[in-house]
């Protein structure tokens, strides 16, 4: 129980570390001044550098071990944190996200893995479960604290906090017992090509792949810059505690959507058809959010059923990609899944703020959202035509 506990706790730290620059955005605009461009590159900073540290790092990690992976990047990226938080200005606070890419990756690309090195193959999939029921709470947990210590002390005082929580994470790792891996092999060219080129055309898994980029561009171009338009424009007058509280509840529809997506899946009869019916009911509620001006209770509810729809989405996509290659090739899938996602994160988030710098009634953005998650959803129902039985390991 000790080895899931931490392993845990370390895939809360990663989607955390993603989303605590939403809520802490309009705070750091407000404190060192930051402009729309320069928001854009703090967004845009760690998955930028993130992306090659998740490919580059993957056979170095298979080679020398998890565990030392994962207290050094946890320990790292503590200090990086620390780092951040005693920026005064946009250049600091870029470069630190920018290193806290090179560290984060090496904890992110070594959970699962460490699950097969320490849990027996019978009790896999429950400890993945319990392991992967981290991401919607990490979510929920970083915009809801987010806003109410960026609001009644400082946005500085979450990153402190989560350096100490890193901290810990280390510590707690370098006690997990040693296990009994076998050192992979040597770093060479052809290990990364055959990392970086897992799949076969006619799999259906370079589909996939884009609708994943849709999801994660479309993610951000909304969530990027929403808080920051709750505190300036859409709750301009509620104060950053009703804020706060609007996105905690708005987060408790994500652990439902991560909760009941098997339900669903089999409810619809295909994972994919259901994550393409969650894809369109986000596409079609997006135009209304900015008309929620001043009404905490229906920003409440439509970021509460856009969080729904988002965490549904991703436990059935990358349940249904895992089902789309072989057995031995499904690390290396995981590996270009982690790119695509830091890749959309990446132009999701530069976008958003553009969008916004725009327009400040945030139109823009939820328009552009609302077409991605559409040729998201459009995507996803050819993949489900062409895979009638993708989903059938997420449907167990």
């Amino acid at each position: 129980m000790f080895v899931i506990i931490v392993l845990w706790a370390a895939f809360f730290v990663i989607n955390f570390n993603v989303a605590m620059m939403i809520p802490l955005l309009p705070f750091m605009q407000h404190d060192i001044g930051l402009t729309p461009g320069e928001s854009g590159l703090v967004l845009a900073a760690f998955p930028v550098v993130a992306l090659l540290a998740n490919l580059a790092l993957g056979p170095f990690i298979d080679r020398y071990g998890r565990r030392r992976f994962i207290v050094a990047g946890a320990a790292g990226c503590a200090g990086l944190l620390l780092a951040t938080a005693a920026g005064h200005s946009a250049a600091p606070v870029v470069l630190g996200r920018a290193a806290t890419g090179l560290f984060m990756p090496m904890v992110g690309a070594s959970v699962f893995a460490a699950i097969a090195d320490h849990v027996p193959p019978s009790g896999r999939a429950r400890a993945a479960g319990i392991v992967t029921s981290a991401a919607p709470i990490a979510f929920l947990v970083s915009m809801s604290l987010g806003l109410l210590l960026g609001g009644l002390v400082s946005w500085r005082a979450s990153l402190i906090l989560f350096a100490a929580v890193c901290l810990a994470l280390a510590v707690a790792a370098s006690a997990l017992p040693a296990a009994a891996e076998m050192p992979g092999a040597p770093v060479s060219w052809r290990s990364y090509r055959e990392r970086l080129l897992p799949r076969s055309p006619a799999s259906g898994t370079g589909l996939l792949l884009a609708c994943y980029f849709c999801w994660s561009a479309g993610m951000y171009v909304f969530l990027g810059l929403y808080p920051g338009w709750l505190v300036q424009h859409g709750l301009a007058g509620a104060g950053t505690g009703v804020i706060g509280l609007v996105l905690f509840l708005g987060e408790l529809g994500g652990l439902a959507g991560a909760l009941l997506s098997p339900r669903l899946s089999r409810l619809f009869g295909h994972g994919l058809v259901a994550c393409a019916m969650a894809s369109l009911a986000i596409a079609l509620l997006m135009p209304l959010v900015p008309l929620g001006v001043g009404r905490p209770l229906a920003q409440a509810l439509a970021y509460g059923l856009f969080a729904f729809g988002r965490d549904l989405m991703l436990a059935l996509i990358l349940g249904g990609a895992m089902t789309l290659v072989p057995a031995g090739r499904r690390g290396s899938l995981n590996a270009t899944l982690n790119a695509v996602y830091q890749s959309g994160a990446t132009l999701g988030g530069l976008a958003s703020a553009r969008l916004y710098g725009l327009r400040p009634d945030f139109t823009a953005n939820a328009a552009v959202a609302s077409a991605v998650f559409a040729a998201c959803a459009v995507m996803l129902w050819i993949l489900a035509r062409l895979r009638p039985r993708a989903d059938a390991l997420v449907a167990e």
